[in-house]
C-alpha cells in the first residue's frame, strides 16, 4: 500500500497503480479485444498469436484512443508472460515518455543480471518491424539467459515475484464468522426460497437462476435506499448467499471475508473504507487473474445501474484441467509427473475453461476418481467388474475385489455380488433395461471398497453438481480424505457426499 505521504506521481505510487491496475487490463484484453482468439495460458507460445493481432489491430483500427486501449493491455498480458521466463517483478522507468510520466518495466531474475525491459518499447518494435516474431526473439533471448545460469548453476530456476490479483495464491483461512454464516445460510436455504419464489422450485443453482433472483430483488425494493435499509435481514442475506453460491459451483471459486484490522492502511482490505471488509465476498484467488465479487454490492448495483446478475459470472474464470491438476499437487493427492504427463496429454484444451459437469472428469484423468457411464452400456456384469476394479486400484491394495458376478436370486430379483478381501458382498440391483447400470445400487456397493479407516482415511465420495440441460452425465466418485474432499468442494465448486 502506497503510504498518503507519497507525492502524487511518484514512481513507487504509478508503479502500485500500474499493478493495481493489471487484472483489469488482463481481464479487458481476453474478454473484449480478443476474444478466444489467443490461447489465455501464459505461455511463451501464446505470444505469437498475441503479436499478430496487435499488427491487425494497427491496421484496422484508426482511433488513437482504441489503439492505445489495445497496447496498455498487450502490456500488461506481455509483461507477465515474461516475467514467467525470467522471473522477476514489475518496476518503473521515470524516463517521460510522450506526455506520460515514465513507464511500466519488467525486471528479470536478478541473478540474470540483465536489463530491464519495457513491454510498450518491445510493442512498438513489432509494430515497426512487423516480422510477426519481435516477441518469440525476446523471449528466447531471455531463455538462454536461463539456461547459461542453469549450467553455470545446477537447479536454479527463476524466481518470479508475487504479481497480486493476477499469480495464483491459497485462499484466506475461514474467518469463523464466514463459517458462522455460511452454515446459517445453508440451513436457511428451503424456507428462503419459499419465500422469494413464492414456494416455486427455482434454486438448483443454475446460471438461469439469476435472472429469478433479479426479479425477486426488484420486486421487493424500489430505489438502492429501501435495500440497504433491509441488508442485513433474512431475505437479502440469503440472497447473498444464493448468488455467490451460483458463482462458485458454476466457475468453481471459494467464499472469503475479511475481518476488520485496525492497522490496515486506509482504504486497503481491513480498514473501515474497503468495501471487503466485514463482508462475505466470492473469490478466486488460486487462479490466475481469477474474478472477485461482493454480492451484497452486486445486488445494490441493480438499482443504479443497467446491468444484470448474469453479467457477473462473465468476469470469473471457470476451472480447467491445468487449475485442478495444479491443486491437486499442491495438496499432495498427485505428484506433479502426474500433472505434467495429463496436461501433455490434453494439451490442446489444458487451459480451456470447463462447464461444471466436465470438472469430475479432470478429477479421473488425475486418477483420484473412477466414474459410472451414465449412457447405454454392452455389458452390465463387465461394466459392474470395470468400476470395482478401478475403485480397487485406488486403495493401492488396501481393498481387493474379487469373484464378480451378476446373477438371479430367488429372493431379491437380480443381484450383484462380489468378494471384499475375501468377504462376500450380496448387492441387489435393478435394471429398466440390459443397456444401463443402477446408479443406485452403484452408490450403495461403492461403500464396501472403502478401506479400513485404521488403514486409510481416504474413502469414495459421490461428486456432484450443477447439472446443464441436454447433457448426459457419468456418475463419479472421488477419493480422498475427508480434508481433502472439503478443500476440493469448496475450491472447484462441488458438493461431495
Amino acid at each position: 500500500m502506497v503510504p498518503e505521504t507519497q507525492p502524487e506521481n511518484s514512481p513507487q505510487q504509478l508503479l502500485q497503480q500500474w499493478i493495481g491496475d493489471l487484472p483489469y487490463q488482463l481481464l479487458l484484453l481476453e474478454k473484449v479485444h480478443l476474444g478466444r482468439s489467443v490461447p489465455f495460458d501464459y505461455s511463451p507460445e501464446s505470444l505469437e498469436t498475441l503479436e499478430a493481432r496487435l499488427l491487425e489491430h494497427h491496421d484496422s483500427v484508426q482511433e488513437p484512443e482504441r489503439r492505445a486501449e489495445f497496447v496498455r493491455s498487450a502490456m500488461a498480458y506481455l509483461g507477465e508472460v515474461l516475467l514467467g521466463t525470467a522471473g522477476g517483478g514489475w518496476g518503473w522507468n521515470t524516463r517521460p515518455v510522450d506526455d506520460r510520466p515514465g513507464q511500466p518495466v519488467v525486471w528479470p531474475d536478478p541473478d540474470l543480471q540483465l536489463s530491464p525491459i519495457a513491454p510498450r518499447l518491445l510493442i512498438a518494435h513489432a509494430l515497426r518491424v512487423r516480422t510477426g516474431t519481435a516477441f518469440a526473439h525476446e523471449v528466447e533471448r531471455l531463455r538462454e539467459a536461463v539456461s547459461a545460469l542453469q549450467e553455470a548453476v545446477p537447479g536454479w530456476k527463476p524466481v518470479k515475484e508475487h504479481t497480486p490479483r493476477v499469480d495464483p495464491t491459497v485462499p484466506m483461512p475461514e474467518d469463523p464468522v464466514l463459517t458462522a454464516w455460511l452454515d446459517e445460510r445453508s440451513k436457511e436455504l428451503s424456507a428462503w426460497a419459499e419465500d422469494a419464489f413464492n414456494g416455486a422450485w427455482r434454486w438448483n443453482f443454475h446460471p438461469d437462476t439469476l435472472d429469478w433472483l433479479e426479479t425477486v430483488v426488484r420486486q421487493r425494493f424500489a430505489t438502492a435506499e429501501e435495500f440497504d435499509a433491509a441488508r442485513d435481514e433474512p431475505f437479502v442475506q440469503g440472497a447473498c448467499w444464493y448468488m455467490g453460491e451460483v458463482i462458485r459451483r458454476i466457475k468453481g471459486a471459494v467464499w472469503q471475508y475479511i475481518p476488520f484490522d485496525p492497522d490496515a492502511d486506509p482504504g486497503a482490505p481491513g480498514s473501515r473504507e474497503s468495501p471487503w471488509t466485514e463482508v462475505p465476498f466470492i473469490d478466486q484467488p488460486d487462479k490466475r487473474v481469477g474474478g472477485a465479487a461482493i454480492p451484497l454490492g452486486c445486488l445494490r448495483e441493480l438499482f443504479l445501474e443497467e446491468e444484470s446478475l448474469r453479467d457477473v459470472l462473465i468476469w470469473f474464470r471457470a476451472t480447467s484441467y491445468a487449475h485442478v491438476g495444479a491443486l491437486l499437487a499442491r495438496m499432495g493427492m498427485v505428484s506433479q509427473e502426474k500433472v505434467d504427463s495429463v496436461l501433455v496429454e490434453y494439451a490442446d484444451f489444458a487451459h480451456d475453461e470447463l462447464p461444471p459437469h466436465e470438472v469430475p472428469d479432470t478429477l479421473k484423468a488425475f486418477g483420484v476418481a473412477i466414474s459410472a457411464h451414465g449412457d447405454d452400456v454392452d455389458d452390465l456384469e463387465g461394466s459392474y467388474a470395470r468400476i470395482l476394479a478401478e475403485a480397487e486400484a485406488l486403495t493401492e491394495g488396501a481393498v481387493t475385489i474379487t469373484d464378480v458376478q451378476l446373477r438371479e436370486d430367488e429372493k431379491l430379483g437380480e443381484v450383484l455380488e462380489f468378494r471384499r478381501n475375501g468377504v462376500l458382498v450380496t448387492q441387489q440391483t435393478e435394471h429398466e433395461s440390459d443397456d444401463y447400470l443402477d446408479h443406485l445400487a452403484i452408490m450403495e456397493f461403492i461403500e464396501h471398497v472403502d478401506p479400513d479407516p485404521e488403514v486409510d482415511p481416504r474413502r469414495f465420495h459421490l461428486v456432484q453438481f450443477v447439472r446443464i440441460r441436454d447433457s448426459n452425465y457419468d456418475t463419479h466418485y472421488l477419493f480422498a480424505t475427508p480434508e481433502q474432499a472439503t478443500v476440493l468442494e469448496k475450491q472447484l465448486g462441488l458438493e461431495l457426499r
